[in-house]
């Protein structure tokens, strides 16, 4: 499909291109495409859908696409979560790496692929389309830019060796979800916490790791250690690596009691994990409630506190702070207020 420009079109293309290039957070860039879209595309909805679950160094092929999950990157909402497999025109667009369109009237919805160095990572999906051609060109190359600079940023962003969050980019990322997520009350609930919590994780006994096999092997523990991470928690959780053998955890939209079963699952799948050449490994965790009522400083602490009493009392263990000061186990965290960082 060959599109004709006018100087005016290429004007606005190249405007749009510098209002990408110039984002510096992968949240606000996603925005700033919508927006780039929207002004350009006469469409009744437009939505940017990030593909979930899948190996990032694996070109999706029929068997494993069908395994992926899509999520609105604006949304992180469970009902905005659906498989790949239930889009026919979601999984031809992956495979195809082309845009895909279907439907006419109110009823069309054209598909264009986001891909990146090895596969189709987001979808752009339109839907009722008031133009019967949209420019695919100029469309797929804006796209490219805008992948070119998410890739950018998240190299930035990312610990080399784990892949995950690195920890210049705590504080901002556990702001922003404390942000766009408020805490709420479900009904039926009594006053329940139900919102975001964080999580502190630490790997039992990993100097031994290091001292009888080295810190190259020790390196590899990590990267394993990680994967699972990524496999164990939801698309919509923030995982980091905090520091040598420490991760973190913002979870997203839970209770306390739900986050203790989505930490003590994963702690047994650590527990279950056969790593090369080593007796089981274990972790253990400290986790708080994560709310725009308190300051980022002292949310580590109290997840760390929490740690710690696993930590010295056993360890592979799950640890949360409310319960372990209602219980009367450890005091509560105090911080003045002028010593923490405030969301």
């Amino acid at each position: 499909m060959t599109t004709t420009v006018s100087a005016s079109e290429l004007v606005r293309y190249l405007d749009a291109i510098v209002a990408l290039t110039r984002q510096r957070d992968p949240h606000e860039l996603a925005i700033a495409l919508l927006d780039i879209v929207r002004a350009n595309i006469p469409a009744e909805r437009v939505r940017l859908l990030v593909i979930s679950n899948y190996e990032h160094d694996t070109e999706f092929n029929e068997t494993n696409v069908s395994n992926a999950i899509v999520y609105d990157v604006l949304d992180v909402e469970l009902d905005e979560i659906s498989q790949l497999k239930d889009e026919p025109d979601f999984i031809k667009c992956v495979l195809a790496q082309a845009p895909v369109a279907s439907g006419a009237g109110e009823a069309s919805r054209l598909t264009v692929p986001v891909i990146g160095a090895h596969h189709v990572w987001a979808l752009l999906v339109m839907e009722g389309l008031q133009e019967a051609e949209p420019p695919y060109e100029l469309l797929l190359k804006l796209l490219r830019v805008f992948s070119n600079q998410t890739f950018i940023l998240s190299r930035s962003q990312l610990d080399p060796l784990t892949g995950l969050f690195n920890r210049q980019t705590f504080f901002e990322r556990i702001r922003q979800v404390a942000q766009r997520t408020s805490p709420r009350r479900r009904a039926g609930d009594s006053g329940e916490f139900h919102g975001n919590c964080f999580a502190l994780f630490d790997i039992d006994h990993f100097k031994e790791v290091n001292d009888m096999y080295g810190h190259l092997y020790g390196d590899e523990v990590l990267v394993l250690l990680a994967r699972l991470m990524t496999r164990s928690f939801r698309h919509e959780d923030v995982l980091f690596r905090y520091g040598g053998e420490e991760f973190a955890a913002v979870l997203v939209n839970v209770d306390l009691d739900s986050t203790e079963r989505l930490l003590e699952r994963f702690r047994r799948a650590v527990l279950s994990y056969s790593f090369p050449r080593l007796e089981p490994k274990t972790v253990s965790i400290g986790y708080t409630a994560l709310n725009i009522d308190s300051g980022a400083d002292k949310v580590v602490m109290c997840a760390d506190k929490a740690l710690y009493y696993a930590k010295n009392n056993g360890r592979n263990q799950v640890c949360g702070y409310e319960k372990l000061v209602a219980a009367g186990k450890i005091e509560p965290v105090t911080v003045a207020e002028g010593d923490i960082e405030l969301f």
